[in-house]
């Protein structure tokens, strides 16, 4: 079962940069870090990615979906907390698509499918 993502996660873009994720929730916590949703990861923004230099290179900048991920068991207030298992697209140009997805959870406590 995959591990459920907490704010110590670690989520970064094909480009390396990570990604800002801020917790819309703090009722599920694990080890005092919240609980990620869905819907966090989808206003995840990635402000530090090197993708530029170049014409025609746009920075990832921010998360526009995600592929892979959602729990189907496990919500809060109705919202599907993110797996280990998260990815999905960024805004990043021009090689689409380009990828982020997690390197660590941040817990290995709580898990759900």
């Amino acid at each position: 079962m995959p591990d459920v993502l907490t704010t110590a996660a670690d989520i970064r873009c094909a480009h390396l940069a990570p990604l800002v994720v801020v917790p819309s929730q703090t009722t599920l916590t694990v080890a005092g870090n919240p609980v990620l949703l869905v819907s966090d990861l989808l206003a995840a923004t990635v402000p530090t990615c090197p993708n530029s230099g170049s014409p025609g290179l746009v920075v990832c900048g921010k998360v526009t979906s995600l592929t892979d991920g959602a729990s189907t068991l496990l919500k809060v207030r109705g919202t599907a907390v993110a797996l280990d298992t998260a990815r999905g697209l960024t805004l990043a140009q021009p090689a689409q698509p380009v990828l982020w997805n997690v390197l660590s959870a941040g817990q290995t406590i709580l898990k759900a499918r």
